[in-house]
């Protein structure tokens, strides 16, 4: 790439685990931060040995060195490397970064503008601050579970854990935050971050409904309670569709595709409001319309009436997309211990002055300790050999 990585100069030490944290180093790390990811020696993160090949993702463009916080020598490693940082991101619970003396208050005496995002379950204050917690815990507490269902069913969680990938997203906006703080004005600071925080931050109407109204939300299916028709519908080969006819010209359209012209006319359906009383009425003539006809005969039916609709992907179906395809999405990256090409997700978002760049996919386990150990902390290789040995590293 010719020009200069937007991130370029800027070091992110990365000592979390599992996914959110990882995440945002990765978001940093896609344009341009060297990123020093931390492991545990001889077993690494947990995610290494997970189903699948998630590592390789989410530790592209990330240089791998392994040490042991429980080994008294770890300590003063730990401080060097982060001497020569900018970005610190931690994901330990709190009574642990007190046990090992690496908190806030002990980082600054090593470098005073230091960045250090504490990505925790509960965050670092309150009566939960020193429980564990993974993404379904943080999804249940947050109220997202509770709303997520059908309401005879019980509670669903995402098909993917949702809040681990919010948490990555607003752990990167947030550093970029601290960055920018730190190019104005010199200093560093604390992010104090929880697993539930941005699902929390971002379900606006949740709190205020409630707060303002006693609204409280509680699982309804797959409708919106608000405007209909709104909700999935299956064609004859078992396609689902996604229809949210959410103004009255949409509505108007969707009859004329559909056929269901009388309906314009039918009192129970006149406005949205009395679309939303008599939604099973109404579904029940877009069921039985849906269920006649296939996945391609309806694209062909909503597309010439510019109906607004969308359809549910499996990742079959999304990897081989024409419009996934078109704007290279998924790109191919070789991978030397597979020794070929993988695909995996590109760089988002897409910047035209500053684009991102994959250099690498995700490296072995203390791949770059001599590389680091030895550039930035000076220490021979047979300091670092004898490191390993000890299993400090």
């Amino acid at each position: 790439m010719d020009k200069k990585s937007i991130l370029e100069g800027i070091r992110v030490l990365d000592a979390s685990t599992v996914m959110a944290g990882p995440l945002m180093s990765n978001l940093l790390g896609d344009f341009g931060a060297e990123v020093i990811r931390i492991e545990q020696p001889g077993t690494g993160d947990v995610m290494r040995h997970a189903e699948g090949s998630s590592w390789k993702v989410s530790n592209r463009n990330k240089k791998c060195i392994t040490l042991d916080f429980h080994k008294p020598e770890a300590g003063e490693i730990f401080y060097g490397l982060v001497a020569e940082s900018d970005i610190v991101i931690l994901n330990f619970r709190p009574q642990a970064l007190g046990k090992w003396k690496i908190d806030y208050a002990d980082l600054v005496k090593v470098k005073e503008n230091i960045i250090l995002m504490h990505f925790t379950a509960f965050g670092r204050t309150g009566p939960y601050s020193q429980r564990p917690g993974f993404a379904r815990v943080a999804e249940g507490f947050s109220g997202l579970m509770h709303i997520t269902g059908f309401p005879d069913r019980k509670p669903v969680p995402s098909g993917y854990p949702i809040m681990d990938a919010f948490g990555g997203v607003y752990g990167a906006f947030s550093l970029m935050l601290a960055l920018y703080h730190l190019k104005e004005t010199g200093q560093g600071q604390l992010i104090d971050l929880s697993l539930y925080d941005p699902i929390l931050r971002t379900m606006e109407d949740y709190i205020v409904d409630f707060d303002q109204h006693k609204m409280a939300k509680e699982r309804i299916g797959t409708h919106n309670p608000y405007v209909a028709p709104n909700d999935l519908y299956e064609s004859l080969d078992k396609r689902w569709l996604i229809l949210p006819a959410s103004n009255e010209n949409m509505y108007r359209r969707l009859l004329r595709a559909l056929g269901l012209e009388e309906l314009l006319t039918d009192p129970r359906f006149l406005s949205n409001s009395d679309r939303v009383r008599h939604r099973i009425e109404l579904d029940k003539y877009l069921i039985k319309f849906f269920a006649g006809h296939t996945f391609d005969e309806l694209k062909k039916l909503l597309e010439e009436h510019d109906v607004a609709y969308g359809w549910v992907n499996s990742v079959q179906e999304l990897v081989s997309d024409p419009h996934v395809q078109a704007r290279e999405d998924l790109i191919s990256v070789f991978d030397p211990e597979l020794q070929m090409k993988i695909k995996m997700q590109g760089i988002v978002p897409r910047m035209s002055k500053t684009p991102g760049e994959v250099k690498w996919v995700g490296p072995a386990l203390g791949a770059h300790n001599q590389e680091i150990y030895h550039n930035i902390l000076g220490f021979s290789e047979d300091e670092v050999k004898v490191l390993m040995q000890k299993g400090v590293i």
